[in-house]
């Protein structure tokens, strides 16, 4: 009827220690994406929210 796969079994595990309040497993791709994403906002670089916008109909000698 169903077949488990490897898929589902770490699905289950991932689930299971969420439950639990547990740390997931390595092989969570959640926690891959985060260790991947580690200091992509570091030094200069800013998000939307940080960066300046000027006000309609601004010229670079209005603009404060």
């Amino acid at each position: 009827m169903y077949k488990i796969d490897d898929k589902t079994i770490l699905a289950a595990d991932i689930a299971e220690a969420k439950i639990a309040g547990k740390e997931t497993p390595p092989e969570d791709p959640h926690k891959k994406a985060d260790a991947e994403n580690q200091g992509q906002l570091s030094g200069d670089q800013s998000t939307c929210a940080e960066t300046p916008v000027a006000p309609i109909g601004a010229t670079p000698a209005t603009a404060t």
